[in-house]
């Protein structure tokens, strides 16, 4: 930008002594900025260790134009302040206290683990890897610790980052109870849950009505929460459990759920009776004691996955141009399953 426009906004005319014009030759002061990288909620899989990324460096420029040289002292003054701001919120400055301190504790309930020697008191807290915030209040909106092998209960102290949108704790040996405040009630704002692939044990609380939830490859029992009948899902995973009883909570058509996976359970159920969310194109029941049928409107679905294996379905399987994409080791063994792929219907 020409600075010396905002110049003259400072000083009048007379004083300048001089009229800058378009055609000045510009002069540039160029000051580069660290901004730390943070990282994405949505890790996949175990095996990537993503709290070691770098900072990326970012450059700023400013131009000045040479009608105006007797003001770029107190303009570059100006400009290397105002960048000076930029950087520290860029690193991360406005990281909030209380949050800071919940994070030592988290870390402190974590072992010390090697790979959160970032998490330290000298650092701030917005730019520790695995760390994401919020760029107006500075409060903690995101937590991975991701596929660390790292064994302990989880921590209490996530109980105080009341801002955070996503935890994700994946494929790591946490062990004990799932804790109540993983849920809106005590994060009002958390919408994205993972404990996949741990060591966890009991129930599912009635309060992990997370819009994202994975705790699948647990060693969790029980039934689902009733919670779960009213609950807003957009995916869930339940997967590689114990958990028993009627499922069909998740279902029906008025939820917005496009991702349903039950398999390796002892889920008991009938099929025939759910009624299949209008978004619902993965649906994974295998391995499990799920009766009845599959609902005819299968058929009319653009499914991205789905297995029924393993159960004790009966009935014809719905014919449609997606069903037909899978083979017969998505829908056999049943108790009377039939027609394409398996054996046509008698």
């Amino acid at each position: 930008m020409h600075v010396c426009h905002s110049a003259m906004a400072l000083r009048s005319t007379s004083d300048l002594g001089q009229q800058c014009t378009a055609s000045s030759t510009p002069i540039y002061v160029v000051l580069s900025l660290h901004t730390p990288s943070l990282l994405p909620h949505n890790t996949k899989r175990p095996g990537q260790n993503q709290l070691a990324q770098p900072p990326t460096r970012r450059s700023t420029t400013m131009q000045l134009t040479s009608p105006c040289r007797h003001t770029m002292p107190f303009l570059v003054g100006v400009a290397v302040l105002v960048l000076a701001a930029a950087a520290a919120r860029a690193d991360g400055a406005l990281c909030d206290k209380s949050d800071k301190a919940a994070l030592l504790a988290v870390k402190s309930a974590l072992g010390n683990h090697p790979d959160l020697s970032g998490w330290n008191s000298t650092a701030p807290c917005c730019a520790w890897p695995g760390i994401s915030c919020d760029a107006t209040t500075g409060r903690v909106t995101e937590l991975t610790v991701f596929a660390l092998n790292i064994s302990a209960p989880v921590p209490a102290a996530i109980a105080n980052l009341t801002a955070l949108q996503t935890v994700n704790l994946a494929y790591n040996r946490l062990y004990g109870r799932i804790p109540a405040f993983l849920g809106p009630r005590a994060l009002p704002d958390l919408t994205f849950l993972r404990l996949d692939g741990n060591r966890l044990d009991g129930p599912i609380p009635p309060t992990a009505t997370v819009y994202d939830l994975s705790v699948a490859g647990n060693r969790l029992t029980g039934p689902l929460p009733a919670a779960f009948a009213g609950a807003e899902f957009g995916s869930v995973d339940v997967a590689d459990n114990q958990l028993t009883g009627d499922a069909s909570v998740l279902f029906g058509a008025g939820k917005r759920v496009n991702s349903v996976r039950l398999s390796r359970n002892r889920f008991a159920f009938d099929l025939g009776r759910v009624e299949l969310p209008g978004a619902l194109d993965i649906l994974a029941v295998d391995h499990n004691m799920i009766y009845g049928g599959i609902p005819a409107a299968a058929a009319a679905r653009r499914w991205l996955a789905f297995d029924v294996s393993y159960n004790n379905l009966c009935g014809p399987i719905p014919q449609g141009r997606y069903t037909h994409r899978f083979g017969p080791k998505h829908f056999a063994p049943n108790k009377c399953l039939c027609g394409r792929p398996l054996a046509p219907c008698g």
